[in-house]
């Protein structure tokens, strides 16, 4: 490929990426950013952003964001960071990808605007996105100074790494890959032992100081928001399946870590071989260091979004498999398009229906029960009254004019239960239940449905009262 025609390649692959990724945000704001929007109201200050809130839902960029654009009702100004870090994700995997040549940086570009993963986290206003994006423009600043030296790179390194980590903690797997390969570096470089030092605190004394003073004011103190049970093979299959374009399937998991393996040991033999040491970077801050740090901490929850950037250094990896593989012609080139067709119609066929259905039908729902509502006061009850309260809530202030929402937490149930009860679930059941049943709130029928089809997002099914609870009986 031409130059002219390579960037020309690479800039419509980062247009038609950015839209897929923008029309997304303009779906439902779903639990995890109402709660961010919630704790953002709260704060007097942005340092509060450090100093009151100490949970795992609290990425401290994308809380300072919040803070800082104030009460909107159009929810989707606060999905624009997250929107422009993964456009710009798109440009930055072409620069790496033309490490290699400019088919790779094409095929680079094109892998990540395609990846369902990084189109999903580019559209939801938390930190993922920005963590990934601040990933890989840290490597290009680190390979910058590695190669060539200057006080810019190192600077620029440095600040990657440090706003990479106020976007989301897990930015400290790849910055564990970034440390052994400036290890290893520095190790074989000739000359004094005090300049190989002076190098190494130039690119990493400000993360680490900046992590440990984190860890001072607010890590110490960190409690985990909550969220699903760990489950090894959900968590393969979710990861593996969303990220290669296949079936999100349980049974299937040891097949997808199998492919994946053998691909991502493909990707290392070939770096090795070539005497090409970022295969340290890459096995470090893909596997090495996700796993023992995993290992170590034993979290509760685990989910896809904690390898977001080990997804991206994955398809980095793969592209240049692939321009190696569809420059060598015959067998080899005609199974490197299969694939590449497969994973492009897979992430496809994932982003289409997330597209459809993005992250719940929350504010539908409300929008279903204040239209049935026998008056103008919204009586509701629900299965989990942290979350679907939290939500509800959210959108109880775009309710039209004589429509207000009365959300009743178990405990202050009225007599005879309230007139609807919403239930959640992670994912939509195969046969919803027709009918639920109370002893104090007597019998429920299923009114409407409301789907999900993202890696975040619930499942949401509203019922309505259709005979109130006997009243007890006299002895």
């Amino acid at each position: 490929m031409r130059a002219r025609a390579t960037w020309l390649a690479v800039a419509a692959i980062v247009l038609a990426g950015t839209v897929v990724r923008a029309i997304p945000c303009w779906n439902d704001f779903w639990l995890d950013e109402i709660w961010t929007w919630t704790d953002a109201r709260r704060l007097t200050s942005a340092l509060g952003v450090f100093t009151q809130i100490h949970h795992s839902n609290n990425h401290h960029l994308n809380t300072l964001l919040f803070y800082w654009l104030g009460d909107r009702r159009d929810w989707a100004i606060y999905r624009l960071p997250a929107l422009l870090a993964g456009s710009g994700t798109l440009v930055l995997a072409a620069l790496l990808g033309a490490r290699r040549g400019r088919l790779e940086a094409v095929l680079a570009a094109g892998l990540c605007a395609a990846s369902f993963p990084l189109v999903h986290y580019s559209s939801e206003a938390r930190g993922y996105s920005l963590a990934v994006f601040f990933a890989l423009a840290a490597l290009l600043s680190l390979l910058r100074f590695l190669e060539r030296g200057g006080s810019a790179a190192a600077a620029s390194f440095a600040a990657a790494t440090c706003l990479g980590i106020l976007s989301q903690l897990f930015f400290v797997f790849f910055w564990s890959g970034a440390l052994a390969l400036t290890a290893l570096r520095l190790a074989r470089r000739s000359g004094p032992r005090t300049r190989a030092l002076v190098d190494a605190l130039r690119l990493h004394a400000a993360p680490a100081i900046g992590l440990l003073a984190l860890a001072q004011v607010d890590l110490r103190h960190l409690a985990v928001g909550g969220g699903p049970p760990a489950v090894p093979g959900e968590i393969v299959a979710r990861t593996l399946g969303f990220s290669l374009g296949l079936p999100v399937r349980s049974e299937l998991a040891p097949l997808y870590a199998a492919l994946a393996i053998g691909l991502f040991a493909l990707g290392l033999i070939r770096l090795a071989r070539e005497r090409d040491d970022l295969w340290v970077l890459w096995l470090v801050a893909t596997a090495l260091a996700p796993a023992a740090i995993l290992a170590l901490l034993r979290p509760a929850v685990i989910d896809v979004r904690y390898f977001l950037i080990g997804i991206a250094l994955f398809l980095i990896l793969l592209a240049w498999i692939l321009g190696a593989e569809l420059r060598a012609g015959g067998r080899r080139r005609a199974l490197a398009s299969v694939g590449l067709g497969l994973f492009l119609l897979g992430n496809a066929v994932h982003t289409a229906r997330f597209l459809a259905l993005g992250r719940g039908g929350f504010q539908a729902a409300l929008e279903f029960m204040a239209e049935r509502s026998e008056a103008g006061r919204i009586v509701v009850g629900s299965d989990q009254d942290f979350r679907n309260a939290m939500v509800l809530r959210f959108y109880a202030r775009l309710l039209p004019a004589g429509k207000v929402l009365d959300y009743r937490e178990r405990s202050r149930w009225p007599v005879g239960g309230p007139e609807w009860i919403v239930t959640h679930r992670r994912f939509r059941p195969d046969r919803p239940l027709p009918e639920l049943a109370f002893d104090s709130a007597g019998r429920y029928r299923l009114a409407a449905d409301f789907d999900h089809a993202g890696i975040s997002g619930f499942y949401w099914a509203v019922y309505r009262r259709i005979a109130p609870a006997a009243p007890p009986q006299d002895h």
